[in-house]
């Protein structure tokens, strides 16, 4: 018998992705064990059963030690991984919001000035008390919303002090509140005004990712000294080439790849983001049938962004349909960030996911828990509700999976657990 601390029972129903080692490629991604009747045991931080009730309850031992949460007509399942966010910057940019709704491009609104380099003037000028102030307000609502992971990307500095000062205050929030921050450096987000081009590319090689690795690893403080990075290619912004070296320079010094792909324009990125191994490609709006062929036969995982592309008014979206039926392993995020998505809520990403992204619920789950795991390295022991796991999970006031998105613009999530303890209670108490 197993000793457990926790115990959530009855559950009306629990749903989770059962996967393999590796991202769940294509169809797979739909297998998700839905059980009525089912049951949740934790000790310390790992789940040690879940399943059937019966099945559970004949596994573990109950003691008058034992926590027991009754979650009747109540949906458990695994923590969102949000696994592209630009949750540090200063500043909003709610007149684009106005502009773009009175029918301005996103092109058309950074060629006025607006765009990254707006958030970029705010942000330079922010302390990291500031950035770590603004953070915190963030991070809360994001848990608030099921959020039990997410990535936070650098880069809207654009120089080697302010993208540094970033990155510390994102290493600062890891370590004061409890939701699981994954730091992204992204200097290669826009080239900053006035700057030469290829003497900004060779500053990010020589100066800011030496800088940032180190500061990384002097930071590390118990956690793992991983660090994603991220360049944002696309036209007007970094060109194949200079993708391929920043990356190769970040690989080199122990970086791993993430890459801002064919968003706006096919410039190759998805290619070259598998031909490096890179952990995601994200957006993808303009991904070819040969760059979804390579991805379905690589571990690279396309991370999605459908709150993006509503929030831009775009009418197309990224062809996630044609991805998971060709065998590709697709993630969701919010991509929140000051100006193209200022969504913060993984709920309402996996509603525009069924609705925009033709998404079944369950492939949805799969996306936005198990595969977004394995986009930011942390597959092994996130995104599921299994023995050996993390107990990150869910507790949601509907009765069932297709109830998230059916509620879409409603937080469904009533409780919220890492590491095996409550982070958050909607209403009220332990």
């Amino acid at each position: 018998m197993k000793k457990t601390d926790l115990l959530i029972h009855p559950i009306g129903e629990l749903a989770t992705t059962r996967g393999g080692e590796g991202p769940a490629h294509g169809r797979d991604m739909g297998k998700v064990e839905r059980i009525k009747d089912g049951a949740l045991a934790v000790a310390g931080d790992t789940i040690v059963a879940a399943g059937a009730a019966e099945q559970v309850l004949a596994e573990v031992e109950v003691t008058d030690e034992t926590k027991v949460i009754d979650a009747s007509n109540k949906l458990v399942i695994p923590g969102f991984v949000d696994p592209h966010t630009h949750l540090v910057f200063a500043g909003n940019r709610a007149n684009e919001f106005v502009m773009r709704c009175q029918g301005k491009t996103y092109a058309e609104i950074a060629n006025a000035g607006g765009g990254i380099v707006a958030s970029m003037r705010a942000t330079r000028n922010a302390t990291i008390e500031e950035l770590v102030a603004r953070g915190l307000q963030r991070l809360s609502r994001m848990l608030s919303t099921g959020t039990t992971t997410c990535e936070a990307k650098t880069g809207y500095g654009l120089d080697g002090d302010s993208e540094l000062r970033m990155l510390e205050a994102i290493l600062t929030l890891r370590e004061i509140q409890p939701l699981e921050i994954v730091p992204t450096f992204m200097p290669a987000h826009a080239f900053p005004p006035g700057e030469n081009k290829q003497e900004y590319v060779r500053r990010i090689i020589d100066d800011m990712l030496p800088r940032a690795l180190k500061l990384l690893h002097e930071s590390a403080n118990g956690h793992r000294p991983v660090l994603f990075n991220d360049v944002f290619c696309d036209e007007g912004y970094f060109s194949l080439e200079d993708t391929r070296a920043i990356l190769s320079a970040g690989a080199r010094l122990g970086a791993v790849p993430k890459v801002h792909a064919d968003e706006f324009a096919n410039l190759g990125a998805t290619a070259l983001a598998v031909e490096l191994k890179a952990a995601s490609a994200d957006h993808l709006l303009n991904v070819s049938d040969d760059d979804i062929g390579l991805l379905a036969n690589s571990q690279t995982i396309a991370v999605l962004l459908p709150g993006t592309s509503f929030f831009l008014n775009l009418k197309e979206h990224a062809p996630a349909r044609k991805m998971i039926d060709n065998g590709v392993a697709v993630a969701l995020g919010t991509d929140y960030n000051p100006g193209s998505c200022h969504i913060f809520s993984m709920p309402l990403i996996f509603g525009l996911a069924c609705l925009h992204l033709r998404m079944t619920v369950e492939e949805a789950l799969t996306a936005s828990t198990f595969n977004a795991a394995h986009a930011v390295g942390l597959g092994d022991r996130l995104g599921e509700l299994k023995a050996g796991k993390q107990a990150d999970f869910l507790i949601c006031d509907v009765a069932a999976l297709e109830e998230i998105p059916y509620n879409m613009g409603w937080n469904p999530v009533s409780m919220v657990f890492k590491n095996g303890s409550p982070v958050h209670n909607r209403h009220g108490g332990e």
